[in-house]
């Protein structure tokens, strides 16, 4: 008979391990089957190495259109410098309304192909 108290007295738990059910010869079939089908696969895509080349092909087109990108940048901002110096805040002001038009339409173009 247990003795009633006021503090909860906590209950020592025990490693309860259950093992599932293990099928060595299944898991092997399962492996097997993996890497055979992961090799087709490879076969099937052609000369190894082929994927690593167009990968770095569409890496310098993506480095070449950023330079590019760059480049009209700065043209931009220089071209928007030598406009203050030459013709005062208005060129600033051509410069604040044509921008974000441009900036408009360039987006507008990538959002819809």
């Amino acid at each position: 008979m247990k003795i009633p108290s006021l503090s909860k007295i906590p209950k020592y738990r025990q490693f309860n391990y259950e093992p599932r059910y293990y099928d060595p010869m299944k898991e092997d079939l399962k492996n097997r089957v993996e890497r055979i089908r992961s090799e087709l696969q490879s076969r099937s895509q052609g000369v190894p190495g082929v994927g690593i080349r167009d990968a770095f092909g569409r890496r310098e087109r993506g480095a070449r259109h950023a330079n590019t990108m760059q480049l009209v940048l700065m043209l931009l901002m220089m071209s928007c410098f030598l406009g203050w110096i030459f013709y005062g805040n208005i060129a600033l002001y051509a410069f604040l309304v044509l921008f974000p038009l441009y900036v408009f339409i360039r987006t507008r173009k990538f959002f819809q192909s």
